[in-house]
């Protein structure tokens, strides 16, 4: 108990010294009382709330600086940013529309399956975590009997619960290319969910020609590709624009200047993004819904369908809006006595938020504390476009496991000389605190797997763009 206690002081110690880097985040974080004992609460007040706080004062100085007069924050990871960048307009009265867009890839994109099939093909026999072929036919609007029909009609060796290879996908692909049955059933529920999205998106505003952006977390920006892309085939004519976290690619033909970044961009930041965990990310800054399924037309209203969600993501997501909220609301009364940090500005970032904000996320996801790892670890996790069968974010993994993590292990089976893993952690640093017995040497040799992987993206990404400029 008095160990425990000691290692929760040392991490208390730790995140108020990278707090006070930033003298506005700082001084709002004091205000906010902690229990002792709770480690989601220390991470929560010291750690979560205070980075998207400032990500969120960037984002709506940003937003203010360029002109934009309305921001859609996409579900699910923009609700969290959503309540926090409505808190900080009302407070400081910043002439912006914050409003909530529910939609997922799986949402935006099949309704437009049956226009082109070849796309839509490539999309649903996609790699992932865990990749089966119920999931793969889910993918496709398939209802759960109209799956185990295609999956009879076709001859793949994998069952139900089978985990498909990511060599083997594009064999997947071509039988189902090849399976009239599938296509047609596949083309029913895309005509069938056209209507609801179009219906959707107009009540919402989005094919106004007035300047507007999308928020999310980031990744590889395929939503405001697709949901640009939508629009364009609606009728609106300006582009679409995006503010994220951070993002490690981009989709083929996307203008760069189009997409906006807080943390880190496509083309280098290799030290942030090896300390950094995305699916972390998304498992603790979510909404307390499911995921966007569809829409439903009732008395010429549209309204979201969502999917079910487990009871432990509402219950964190309604604690940590709660410590959000608070935060947010102590920041405003912070900036509004010193209004000369926040001028609105395209360029202009909050005097040293953006450091302390990046070292306290890298410090919590990179580095965890064991109580940490218990306390998020649990969280159910999916990587997948549909959810289900959601797995802990932080799974338990053998010491042989854990080795398969190593940079040197997943070199060898990239280049064919060993099979891949057979079980990967969404959140590896917390597998590796909770069951790891050299947990500094497990962490040194992932780290190091990590920024060789970043450098390789980045390499390649700044390549493609350098062709792209010659042609």
């Amino acid at each position: 108990m008095e160990q425990t206690r000691e290692t929760e002081n040392v991490r208390r110690a730790q995140y108020e010294k990278l707090l006070q880097e930033s003298p506005l985040l700082y001084r709002a974080a004091q205000q906010m009382p902690l229990p002792g004992g709770d480690a989601a609460a220390l991470a929560g007040c010291r750690v979560l709330a205070p980075a998207l706080a400032g990500f969120t004062g960037w984002l709506v100085n940003q937003a203010t600086g360029s002109g934009k007069k309305r921001l859609y924050f996409l579900a699910r990871d923009g609700y969290l940013m959503y309540r926090a960048a409505r808190i900080l307009c009302e407070r400081l009265s910043l002439p912006i529309d914050c409003r909530y867009l529910s939609c997922s890839r799986y949402s935006l994109r099949l309704p437009f399956f049956h226009r082109d099939r070849e796309a839509a093909l490539d999309y649903i026999c996609r790699g992932g975590m865990e990749v089966t072929l119920p999931k793969i036919l889910g993918r496709a609007g398939l209802t759960t009997q109209e799956a185990r029909q295609a999956a009879a009609a076709l001859s793949l060796p994998f069952s139900a619960q089978e985990k498909i290879p990511y060599r083997r996908l594009p064999e997947v692909r071509r039988q189902l290319a090849g399976c009239p049955w599938f296509l047609e059933r596949m083309d029913e529920h895309s005509r069938r969910a056209m209507p609801g999205l179009t219906g959707y998106l107009k009540q919402e505003g989005l094919l106004e020609e007035l300047p507007y952006a999308i928020v999310d977390s980031g990744w590889v920006g395929s939503m405001q590709k697709a949901l640009g892309d939508i629009l364009r085939s609606l009728g609106r004519k300006q582009r679409l624009e995006g503010y994220y976290w951070g993002l490690y690619d981009l989709p083929a033909g996307a203008r760069r200047e189009d997409y906006h970044v807080y943390s880190f961009g496509p083309e280098g930041a290799i030290r942030e993004k090896a300390y950094f965990n995305n699916c972390l990310f998304e498992a603790v800054y979510s909404a307390p819904h499911g995921m966007t399924l569809g829409y439903r037309e009732q008395e010429g209203r549209y309204f979201p369908l969502y999917g079910k969600t487990a009871p432990e993501n509402v219950e964190w997501s309604q604690r940590l809006e709660a410590w959000l909220s608070r935060y947010v609301a102590l920041l405003s009364e912070e900036i509004a006595r010193s209004p000369s940090v926040f001028v609105p500005s395209a360029g202009a970032v909050l005097p040293d938020v953006r450091r302390t904000t990046r070292r306290l996320l890298r410090l919590f996801m990179a580095a965890p504390s064991r109580a940490e790892a218990e306390a998020f670890g649990s969280l159910p996790f999916s990587d997948d476009v549909l959810d289900g069968q959601e797995k802990p974010l932080a799974e338990r993994l053998s010491g042989k496991e854990l080795a398969e993590g190593h940079f040197l292990q997943k070199l060898l089976a990239a280049a064919g000389l060993r099979n891949p893993p057979a079980r990967e952690s969404a959140w590896y640093e917390g597998s590796a605190a909770l069951y790891g017995r050299h947990v500094r040497y497990h962490l040194f040799q992932y780290r190091l797997y990590q920024c060789l992987r970043y450098l390789q993206k980045s390499a390649r990404f700044r390549a493609e763009r350098r062709e792209k400029t010659h042609e």
